[in-house]
């Protein structure tokens, strides 16, 4: 039986449970809210709000050799080789720090609001990986793990803080970060890879469609998974839908 990824998320006076990779949600007792992530089954579950997402997956029953020469696209390939060849060195949980300061700078940039990632979270919940180039950390991604799941949760880069042929290389290198993941899993026995989400709202955002265009050259398989959120103190409902509100405005 594959133990269930969980755990606890202080934001601000309040406490959630996250848990990832459950076939259903449940019930939770001693939380303000409990949020469950990429279910794979819809269901109604009295007083869970559900929401439909989609990812790309990889299936890495398949051979690494196959996966390469058949699922990858040309140009995907070609990336890889790309970042290899410019002497990008990955490092796997080492430089938290560094990736904490690359995701503050990011997300502030794109103008996202703040995720409450620190150095404790990333250590204690999945495997970092990171690219550095020159001595200098680039681009890195954190992923969530369980017996039978890897998936991208929180990708960072300083692709706006560099030139253009910089900016090209943090692009290939963040191909090669995945294909280095891909390998790490495959070696664990994982059996599925989550590249993190696909676009499938109706109203058109370009950000997103580039984001999917860059996804889809991996040649992964459009998949269906369900969110379910329950939120328990009215407070914490209330601040959110506040908090929420501010983002929009």
């Amino acid at each position: 039986m594959i133990k269930i990824l969980e755990f606890d998320r202080n934001i601000y006076m309040f406490k959630r449970k996250d848990v990832w990779f459950s076939d259903h949600p449940f019930d939770v007792k001693g939380y303000d809210s409990v949020v469950f992530y990429s279910c794979k089954n819809n269901v109604d579950a009295e007083g869970f709000r559900r929401s439909e997402t989609a990812t790309l997956t990889m299936d890495l029953t398949q051979d690494l050799d196959t996966i390469w020469r058949d699922v990858f696209h040309s140009h995907c390939k070609k990336s890889i080789n790309r970042a290899k060849k410019a002497g990008v060195k990955i490092k796997i949980n080492e430089d938290y720090e560094k990736f904490v300061e690359v995701n503050r700078s990011f997300r502030k940039q794109k103008g996202l609001p703040d995720d409450f990632i620190d150095v404790d979270f990333l250590r204690s919940h999945g495997t970092l990986f990171v690219a550095e180039y020159e001595g200098d950390i680039i681009v890195g991604t954190h992923f969530l793990e369980d017996e039978g799941h890897i998936r991208s949760l929180i990708g960072a880069s300083k692709r706006f803080e560099v030139d253009k042929k910089t900016a090209r290389l943090i692009s290939e290198t963040d191909k090669l970060i995945d294909w280095e993941a891909m390998n790490y899993a495959k070696e664990k026995g994982i059996n599925e890879f989550d590249f993190g989400g696909f676009y499938i709202g109706e109203e058109k955002n370009t950000d997103m469609e580039n984001i999917n265009s860059v996804k889809s050259g991996y040649g992964g398989k459009l998949t269906k998974k369900y969110n379910y959120e329950k939120n328990y103190s009215r407070i914490y409902d209330l601040s959110k839908k506040l908090y929420e509100l501010k983002i929009k405005l």
